[in-house]
C-alpha cells in the first residue's frame, strides 16, 4: 500500500532541498510556497500566510476609510472632488480594470509548469505573457486599485453626513471582526462540497443586487425598496465575507495573498455601503 509523503516543514522551505521520497527538480518549480495550498501547509506557514493577508487588507482599509472620513469632514476636499467629477469616472474605470486584471491573471508558476518540458526555468520566466503578473506588479496594481477605490468611495460618502459615515464604519468594523473570528475559528466550517451550492445562490443574489442598482439609476427607487435593497446587500455580503474567509484558508496557494486580500476587501466595502444605505434611512425617519 502506497503512502503519501507529507509536505516538508516550513523551516526547510529555503533550504532548496527536495522532500524525502520525491525526485529533485528545478528549485524554482519545486518551491514549497508556490506548489502547495494553504490548507495542506504546516501551522507556521498558515500563520505566516494569515499575517500577510490581513496586513495587506488592513492597509487597504486604512487608506480607504481614512480618505472617506477626510472627504466627508473637510470642505476643501469636498469642493475639489465635486469640481473634478471626471476624476471620479476615471478612478471608477481604473479600479474596475485593475480588479479584473488581478482577479483573472493566472499564476506564473502554473504557466511555467505547462511549459516545463519545452524551455529551461529561466527562459520560461522571461517568456511569460504580459498579462501574468509578478508579485511586485501584483502589489503595484493592488495599490492602484485601492487608491482609486478609495477615491470613488469618498465621493459616494459625500451624499451622507459625517456622523452616518462614522456610524457605518463602526458597525462594519464590528461585523467584520465578528464574522472573520467565527470563520477562522473553525467552529462553523462549511464543507468544500457545500461551498459550490452556497456560491451558486450568493451569485444569484449578487446579480439581483446589480440589476436593482442599475434599474434604480434609470427609474429611481422608492424609500422602502431602497431600505430592503440595503438589507439585502448587508446580508449577502456578510455571507460572502464568511464564505470567502474560509475559502481563503482552504483552497488558495500560499503566494496568492494579494488576490485573497482584494477579495475580502471587496466584501467589506460592499458591506459598508449597504450599512451606510440602511443608516441613512434611519436618519431620515
Amino acid at each position: 500500500m502506497s503512502t503519501t509523503v507529507p509536505p516538508p516543514p516550513y523551516e526547510e522551505h529555503n533550504s532548496g532541498q527536495a522532500a524525502v521520497g520525491q525526485a529533485a527538480v528545478d528549485p524554482l518549480l519545486d518551491d514549497f510556497n508556490y506548489s502547495t495550498k494553504v490548507a495542506f501547509c504546516d501551522a507556521p506557514v498558515r500563520r505566516h500566510f494569515t499575517r500577510k493577508v490581513y496586513t495587506v487588507l488592513s492597509t487597504q482599509l486604512l487608506i480607504t476609510f481614512t480618505w472617506s472620513l477626510f472627504v466627508s469632514k473637510y470642505r476643501v476636499l469636498q469642493r475639489f472632488v465635486l469640481d473634478h467629477m471626471w476624476l471620479w469616472w476615471t478612478a471608477l474605470a481604473v479600479s474596475f480594470v485593475t480588479c479584473l486584471w488581478i482577479s483573472l491573471s493566472p499564476r506564473g508558476e502554473d504557466w511555467d509548469a505547462k511549459n516545463e518540458e519545452q524551455e529551461p526555468a529561466w527562459a520560461r520566466r522571461e517568456q511569460r505573457p504580459w498579462y501574468i503578473l509578478t508579485k511586485s506588479r501584483q502589489f503595484a496594481l493592488l495599490m492602484v486599485f485601492t487608491f482609486t477605490e478609495a477615491y470613488t468611495l469618498g465621493v459616494v460618502c459625500l451624499t451622507y453626513d459625517s456622523g452616518t459615515v462614522l456610524s457605518a464604519l463602526l458597525i462594519t468594523t464590528v461585523v467584520v471582526v465578528g464574522v472573520s473570528a467565527v470563520a477562522i475559528s473553525g467552529r462553523f466550517q462549511i464543507a468544500l462540497e457545500s461551498m459550490g451550492s452556497v456560491y451558486y445562490w450568493l451569485n444569484w443574489a449578487l446579480w439581483l443586487i446589480i440589476g436593482i442598482g442599475f434599474s434604480s439609476l434609470f427609474f429611481g427607487i422608492s424609500g422602502k425598496w431602497d431600505l430592503l435593497y440595503g438589507w439585502l446587500g448587508a446580508i449577502v455580503f456578510t455571507v460572502y465575507l464568511f464564505v470567502d474567509t474560509q475559502l481563503v484558508f482552504r483552497k488558495v496557494y500560499v503566494d496568492e495573498e494579494i488576490k485573497c486580500a482584494m477579495m475580502l476587501y471587496l466584501d467589506i466595502i460592499n458591506l459598508f455601503l449597504s450599512i451606510l444605505r440602511i443608516l441613512s434611512h434611519n436618519d431620515d425617519n
